[in-house]
């Protein structure tokens, strides 16, 4: 493929849905030039928004000849029919996280992916952010000298949507499966493979659906110990903070700030940072790769390492005792 625009296909028009065109257009190397969602009038009104055509179901999408490739924002449960689909079409695929429910329908939609030479990727575009950049450099260089512990948290406040996420069987431990699958996957590109966790999860609130308070604890490959805790009911947090024997880093505001903190020293010293956008990176990226360039980093193997995860986490809250990772591993 030459370096013209890549063309993409976008099946799945909520919230999401416009954020991802909105970056592709931004990206200056992708546009959507197709869009697809259940209800005909949902995806008339996006394509007037957006300037594409809609199309009636994503058979019709992938037989299109001017689609590089598509991308999905779709409900969780349907990502691994829909990646092996696209395989089948010979369509490169970036399909928003998680990305599958099961590790079991993971590798199913990366055999699929492999077998037919498609570009997979998914969509954890939080570990782009310059601060995960710059702790993971200053890992590298030793600086924080050998990490023990970590903590991260990621909460909104606006509860449930109205919407198949609001699904139980869609979006299993609250706010683990939309929001804290992205501090999964930060952690696997900090920290490395988690071996073992403990996950706790409560429905707190009356009347509202899903669970409203969770927390897990990581004990990683490396002999490390982390934290996570999640919620959609309370005042927006997300933030990452890694301790090692020398110093310990800080992602604060979802990316925006960087703190180090020094042994012997009682505050952190807030650093120089140059903020991105990862969700273009991400898309920008992509689109490489769909020309022919290098692989991409979160792929669909980088993607079920955190379903392995999030599977052994769902099975720790159940069993109410820490779970093997290895257990849903290949």
């Amino acid at each position: 493929m030459s370096d013209r625009t890549v063309r993409l296909g976008l099946v799945g028009l909520g919230w999401w849905g416009g954020e991802l065109a909105a970056a592709a257009g931004r990206s200056g190397v992708a546009e959507v030039v197709a869009c697809h969602a259940r209800t005909a009038a949902a995806r008339e009104d996006f394509a007037q928004r957006v300037g594409c055509r809609a199309v009636g179901s994503v058979q019709e999408m992938l037989a299109a000849d001017d689609v590089d490739a598509v991308m999905l924002a779709t409900p969780h449960s349907v990502h691994a029919d829909q990646v092996c689909e696209a395989a089948a079409a010979g369509k490169h695929v970036l399909v928003e996280k998680p990305f599958t429910l099961t590790a079991g329908e993971g590798r199913r939609a990366v055999a699929a992916a492999e077998a037919a030479g498609i570009v997979l990727m998914v969509g954890y575009q939080r570990r782009r952010q310059a601060a995960n950049r710059r702790i993971r450099r200053m890992l590298d260089d030793g600086e924080l000298g050998t990490v023990l512990v970590a903590s991260s948290m990621f909460n909104v406040s606006h509860g449930y949507p109205a919407t198949w996420r609001a699904d139980g069987t869609e979006t299993p431990l609250g706010g683990m499966t939309g929001l804290g699958v992205h501090m999964i996957d930060t952690y696997h590109y900090l920290l490395g493979p988690v071996a073992v966790v403990s996950a706790f999860s409560r429905s707190v609130l009356p009347g509202r659906p899903l669970d409203h308070a969770t927390g897990l604890m990581f004990e990683f490959e490396s002999g490390a110990v982390g934290t996570l805790l999640t919620t959609h009911f309370a005042p927006g947090s997300v933030e990452v903070g890694v301790y090692g024997t020398s110093a310990a880093a800080f992602n604060r505001r979802d990316g925006a700030i960087l703190q180090v903190q020094a042994i012997g020293e009682t505050v952190p010293t807030e650093m120089d940072l140059a903020v991105n956008e990862p969700l273009v990176e991400q898309i920008t990226e992509f689109a490489a790769a769909v020309r022919g360039g290098a692989p991409v980093e979160t792929d669909g193997r980088a993607g079920l390492a955190v379903t392995e995860v999030l599977q052994a986490a769902v099975a720790s809250a159940g069993r109410r005792r820490p779970v093997q990772v290895a257990e849903f591993a290949a």
